[in-house]
């Protein structure tokens, strides 16, 4: 079963006073071009949408947040290379493509 680019969002929070953080998007800039057809991303400001970032649970800037059909995968904390990040979806993706088959 192959998924859609609207199944799948990589949100980076971060903060524009974060080297890291700038660092990671450059990571997750990659990852849209190699992944273009399975994942949308985005990024967040943590002092933009603190109410955001409490609802999600993050507790480390910058942390990576993964969802599939608007539902938290994962989360990477701290900095992650883009084949950390590419690990993860890959693991976790195909976990909720084997439960949705099992069901």
């Amino acid at each position: 079963m192959s998924q859609t680019k609207s199944n799948i969002l990589v949100l980076l929070v971060t903060r524009r006073t974060s080297g890291v953080g700038r660092r990671m998007e450059s990571v997750l800039a990659r990852l849209q071009v190699r992944e273009r057809d399975r994942v949308r991303v985005a990024s967040v400001d943590a002092d933009d949408r603190p109410d955001l970032v409490r609802r999600l649970g993050v507790q480390e800037i910058p942390s990576i947040v993964m969802f599939q059909d608007r539902r938290k995968l994962a989360c990477l904390r701290g900095r992650a290379t883009l084949g950390d990040v590419q690990r993860t979806l890959s693991e976790h993706v195909a976990d909720e493509e084997s439960r949705a088959a099992s069901l």
